[in-house]
């Protein structure tokens, strides 16, 4: 096969697992009314849901370099397929601890899928095309966002939300199937014997003295906590402060989320043309920065064209950094640490989810204003800004 069409194969592979991750990841809250009603809990109480996701994702994530070292790239996101598709069964069974115990096994797929990748496109890009290849895997995230708030909640109308759970089940698995006739080429580099007991986290220790890393890691836990805040808030936010409707609302949510993704690719193409990823993420913390300010100062007078340019820009920025920071994770980190060294990232940015959103919230308490909330963003916006400058320190620089 040759290199191109290998990339390919491997780009498609890591794309599918993230949509199908992140797909498993929101589904129960993309039915969170139905879905607590079924259990006898408020709907609420589904937002804790998808806080173990991101706090299981967390820990196993700093474990994720070691079972990439071991099993290889290929065979750990086989592991994350099987987990979400088994999450997804679980979370059927009836009772409340079912969907406790089904969050935690989609946590743990949630922190095995970017480290495996990372791991496996490392392999297949250089630096020439590495921030568009890693952009476009990482739009698998609000793709399989997408997939979760358009296709479950009609599955769910249709057929009950137990069988939109189901339904990516065998879909998950075709994909475990899929990833086996390759996985001997593409794992056949991983060490048999490696570690993945405590002792797995001596390599999450050695990742964490790179430099460059350190900083990224920082800039993950900013840039983290702005997206999911923006995301979490934005149609309360539009309807109870700005005076839209819930369709006009949703409509910003969608808006922001297709910026995403075609920021995420547009970041790409930028950062390979100009060979620097540290100055492409400094630019979107200062866009990011500026957004969140406009959000701030947008009232029910503003014109829409202004509402709608500034949920393209917070989009563009808060939503599509992603595919650029793990590029310059894999560029500042030896080549025996990727993987490592990409859990440490993944870390940082769900820790920075697991913080922002509750600290939000207070600073809403405080002021009672959605839009003054907002403009606290930009603290963190500048802070992830000037963690990117760490990345160009001679002795970050590993590529």
């Amino acid at each position: 096969m040759s290199a191109r069409r290998e990339l390919g194969a491997v780009l498609a592979a890591t794309l599918t697992t993230q949509i199908l991750v992140s797909w498993s990841v929101l589904a129960l809250a993309a039915m969170a009314p139905v879905v607590a009603e079924s259990v006898g809990l408020p709907a609420i109480v589904i937002g804790y849901q998808i806080a173990i996701v991101y706090a299981v994702g967390a820990g196993v994530s700093l474990l994720a370099g070691s079972l990439v070292t071991r099993f290889g790239g290929a065979r750990v996101s086989q592991i994350a397929l099987a987990a979400c598709g088994a999450g997804c069964l679980v979370a059927t069974f009836p009772g409340a601890a079912a969907i406790v115990v089904a969050s935690i096994v989609i946590g743990a797929a949630h922190g095995l899928t970017n480290p495996s990748a990372a791991h496996l496109l490392a392999r297949h890009t250089h630096k020439g095309n590495r921030g568009l290849i890693f952009s476009i895997k990482q739009t698998g995230v609000p793709l399989g966002g997408i997939a979760a708030g358009i296709i479950t909640p009609a599955i769910a109308i249709a057929f009950g939300w137990q069988v939109a759970l189901i339904a990516i089940t065998p879909v998950a698995l075709l994909a475990v199937l899929a990833l086996a006739p390759p996985r001997p080429a593409w794992d056949a580099e991983r060490t048999p014997g490696a570690s993945v007991g405590i002792g797995a986290l001596r390599g999450a220790g050695e990742a964490l003295q790179l430099p460059g890393l350190r900083w990224l890691c920082l800039c993950a836990f900013c840039f983290g906590g702005v997206q999911l805040c923006l995301m979490t808030f934005v149609v309360t936010f539009a309807v109870f402060e700005l005076g839209m409707s819930l369709v006009r609302a949703g409509t910003l949510l969608a808006v922001i989320q297709v910026s995403g993704v075609i920021g995420r690719i547009a970041w790409g193409i930028v950062a390979d043309r100009i060979q620097h990823n540290g100055a492409v993420l400094v630019v979107i913390g200062l866009i990011s920065a500026a957004s969140a300010l406009g959000f701030a100062l947008i009232t029910p007078q503003t014109p829409g064209f202004v509402s709608y340019g500034l949920a393209v820009a917070f989009g563009v920025s808060a939503v599509g950094w992603n595919g650029v920071f793990v590029s310059e994770i894999v560029r500042v980190s030896p080549p025996g640490l990727i993987g490592a060294a990409s859990g440490l990232g993944t870390f940082a940015a769900f820790a920075g989810v697991l913080f922002a959103p509750p600290a939000f919230v207070q600073i809403h308490a405080l002021t009672d204003s959605y839009s003054f909330t907002y403009g606290f963003l930009v603290i963190p916006s500048l802070i992830g800004a000037l963690a990117a400058l760490g990345t160009a320190r001679p002795e970050a620089l590993w590529r």
